[in-house]
């Protein structure tokens, strides 16, 4: 069985949100019943996504591996840098098979109260992204462009405009699907009611 690991920030982590919706690991898991997918969303940066590559992702020996930083990095007073964020992500895609990395742009925020600030600075992140993906030929979900021109881009989050609802999960895995070259299919996995 293929093994896919879902790495990243608090936008991986939880397998359902509040009110028993999937997100992105429960729903590609779903989609790819004959697959082995690995939920290692965990840490607010790259920084210690770092520290923990080798235990969350290496250790499985993946075929294939999103990478989901920046939207919530961007946000912290303490977060990486994107020169620093840059080296990280660059050390993470160097360590696997650059055409099994599949890199995912940081979301825009939407309902901050200072969030143009916020979307410029998660802006300047996404950007590393999409240049580290033409620079070491990965695959790239651009997912900052995809909600910006998203006329109904407002419906993809959360009441805190920060965390994707479902709306915004089932775009991110009908994007990692296709570049999958797997057929779009939707089943629930989780019921929790």
């Amino acid at each position: 069985m293929p093994v896919l690991v879902c790495f990243g920030d608090c936008l991986t982590a939880r397998e359902v949100d509040d009110k028993g919706n999937e997100r992105l690991t429960s729903r590609i898991r779903g989609a790819l019943d004959e697959w082995i997918v690995i939920n290692a969303g965990s840490t607010p940066t790259s920084r210690e996504g770092v520290s923990r590559f080798q235990s969350d992702v290496l250790s499985y020996k993946p075929d294939y591996v999103t990478i989901f930083f920046g939207t919530q990095e961007a946000c912290l007073g303490q977060g990486s840098d994107l020169s620093e964020f840059e080296r990280n992500i660059e050390y993470m895609v160097k360590n696997l098979p650059s055409e099994r990395v599949i890199l995912i742009s940081p979301s825009p925020v939407m309902n901050e109260g200072n969030f143009s600030m916020t979307n410029q600075k998660i802006e300047g992140y996404a950007d590393r992204i999409k240049h580290l993906a033409n620079k070491l030929g990965t695959r790239h979900i651009d997912l900052w462009k995809l909600i910006r021109e998203n006329k109904k881009s407002k419906m993809l989050y959360e009441k805190d405009g920060l965390q994707l609802n479902a709306k915004g999960y089932k775009l991110i895995t009908k994007e990692v699907l296709n570049l999958l070259g797997r057929r779009t299919k939707f089943k629930p996995v989780i019921k929790l009611f």
